[in-house]
């Protein structure tokens, strides 16, 4: 189960990548064919924010799924000095 859900956040957020980035190619490779939408420098710029929140989410979930090893699961926490 835990398998299942795992690949299907990975097709999730993969597919949200691809369908930015092909949109984005689209808007790239030809501005004048997307009428309704007049400011394609915002829509690029969501697109760009899509493609980057998928990618997160993708990196996200394959570090939570590796392993980890106490060397690497324990975080150092400096300690305070004394003043003199």
């Amino acid at each position: 189960m835990t398998q299942q859900i795992v690949q299907a956040l990975n097709a999730k957020y993969m597919a949200s990548k691809l369908e930015a980035v092909a949109n984005l190619q689209n808007y790239l490779t030809n501005p004048a064919g997307i009428g309704e939408h007049p400011d394609i420098v915002a829509e690029c710029d969501k697109l760009l924010k899509q493609i980057s929140d998928a990618d997160g989410y993708l990196i996200t979930l394959q570090n939570m799924m590796q392993p980890t090893t106490p060397a690497t699961s324990e975080v150092e926490v400096p300690q305070p000095t004394a003043k003199k």
